[in-house]
C-alpha cells in the first residue's frame, strides 16, 4: 500500500471509531435530577403542596416518573429526557 492509501484508511478507521463511540453514550441526567425536574414543575406556583414520587423507570432514552399529590387527589406520569432533563411529555388526573 502507498502512504496515501494508508492515510485514507487510517482517517476512515478513526472517523468510524469516533462516530460509533457516540452511540453508546450514557445518560447525562440522573434519576435524582429527573425527580427534581418533575417536582419543580408541579410544586412551583402550586397552592396544593408537595407531590410524592411513586416510581421512576428508565426506558428508551427517557425517565418515566409517576407521582401523586393526595391533598387534591391528583396523580400523573411525566417523561423526562435523559439527555437534557427537560420534560418531554406527560399526563395527569384529578379524581
Amino acid at each position: 500500500m502507498t502512504i496515501r492509501a494508508l492515510t485514507v484508511s487510517l482517517i476512515s478507521v478513526i472517523t468510524i471509531a469516533i462516530l460509533s463511540g457516540c452511540q453508546g453514550a450514557t445518560s447525562v441526567v440522573s434519576e435524582e435530577q429527573a425527580k427534581i425536574a418533575v417536582k419543580m414543575k408541579h410544586e412551583q406556583n402550586s397552592k396544593h403542596g408537595e407531590i410524592k414520587i411513586v416510581s421512576i423507570k428508565h426506558n428508551q432514552g427517557e425517565y418515566e416518573v409517576q407521582w401523586e399529590r393526595k391533598s387534591n387527589c391528583e396523580s400523573g406520569t411525566d417523561y423526562v429526557s435523559e439527555k437534557d432533563g427537560k420534560i418531554v411529555g406527560g399526563m395527569y388526573q384529578i379524581c
